[in-house]
């Protein structure tokens, strides 16, 4: 991989001939490197190794960059900084909402009252429609941890939730306070919110963003009720589309992806800070394997021409009947995303 002048200086070239590291996860040292990553979506300077820890697993980045160096990674175009389209469709309606009421047990807008057969039926319809919803916890108080543009924080409090953000981002706290919501711009020690203030914190596709996550849990541990619970999503390099693919794998996201986690690491990182896993469960499907392999064609160069041409030919979307495959690497814990149900440790 050739490194441009502009890469150059924005490189710390002393850390890119190490060859080991200490993890940051759990302290030991000799994480051995795997290979060398950039920024592929944005296309901004830098050239990364990419270590894995001997000890649990933890994928990390070199050189390692603090606060100030990696916010330069988060342009004002990244996606989470924008409203999706899932505003249109905060309440749910139908099916949807049919699920929300009898599996997640969100109030019912009417008066007919749940029974076994539709809570069964919902429960089913919960593997197809409104997955990964959180349950409901009557008038729970939640903190959405790296909120973005509000997206997902503005539907939860439309669905009854006493919500709050927080966002590092200026322009990403600002797109969530347009939506009347309340978000604290900065960091999660920074909001200084009260000890047991909340019921449920939510960290979607934020912990491996994150370059101090000890310090953070140990927050989240601070701030949550002793009965609360912690709703964690990361990429899951256990999967079988990372072993397919190593430097081209989507999720992978360098440098913004600071520390990539797996079972085995997110265990670590929960024992160190107070917490355990409740529950856990995987999510894979075509749109990694098809992006990933895109950057497999792409650096192939020319001799990956002709397999980009076949790629096109196929199209994208006919990648969709690869799901039924998906469902079963799923169910084997090799899935691309991990969601993982955390609580505070029983004495």
């Amino acid at each position: 991989m050739a490194i441009s002048r502009d890469t150059a200086e924005r490189t710390d070239s002393s850390a890119l001939n190490n060859n080991s590291a200490a993890c940051p996860v759990c302290d030991r040292q000799g994480a051995v490197r795997l290979f060398f990553s950039r920024d592929r979506i944005h296309h901004l300077p830098g050239i990364f190794g990419l270590f894995r820890c001997n000890h649990c697993q933890a994928i990390f980045i070199q050189p390692w960059l603090r606060n100030a160096a990696l916010a330069s990674y988060y342009p004002d175009e990244y996606g989470r900084y924008r409203h999706s389209a899932s505003l249109n469709k905060n309440n749910y309606a139908g099916w949807r909402r049919f699920v929300l009421e009898n599996y997640y047990r969100y109030p019912s807008r009417r008066a007919a009252e749940s029974s076994l057969i539709k809570e069964m039926a919902a429960f089913v319809l919960s593997f197809v429609t409104a997955k990964g919803v959180i349950p409901y916890h009557g008038a729970g108080r939640i903190l959405d941890v790296g909120c973005g543009g509000g997206s997902y924080l503005h539907r939860l409090n439309q669905w009854g939730w006493d919500s709050y953000g927080v966002e590092p981002s200026k322009r990403g706290a600002e797109q969530a306070q347009n939506l009347g919501l309340r978000v604290f711009q900065g960091t999660l020690e920074e909001a200084r919110f009260e000890s047991y203030f909340f019921d449920v914190i939510r960290l979607s596709h934020v912990l491996e963003h994150v370059n101090q996550p000890k310090a953070i849990f140990k927050e989240i541990y601070r701030i949550l009720k002793p009965d609360g619970l912690v709703y964690v999503t990361v990429p899951n390099t256990r999967s079988l589309v990372f072993w397919l693919f190593k430097e081209n794998w989507y999720a992978l996201d360098a440098p913004r992806h600071v520390i990539s986690y797996c079972p085995r690491a997110l265990r670590e990182l929960c024992d160190v800070t107070g917490f355990e896993i409740a529950s856990t469960r995987f999510d894979a499907g075509p749109f990694n394997f098809v992006r990933s392999l895109k950057y497999f064609f792409e650096e192939k160069g020319g001799a990956g021409q002709a397999g980009s041409e076949v790629f096109r030919g196929i199209g994208a979307r006919s990648f969709g009947a690869l799901k039924p495959l998906f469902v079963v690497v799923d169910s084997w814990g090799f899935g691309d995303f991990l969601h993982a149900t955390l609580r505070k440790k029983r004495s």
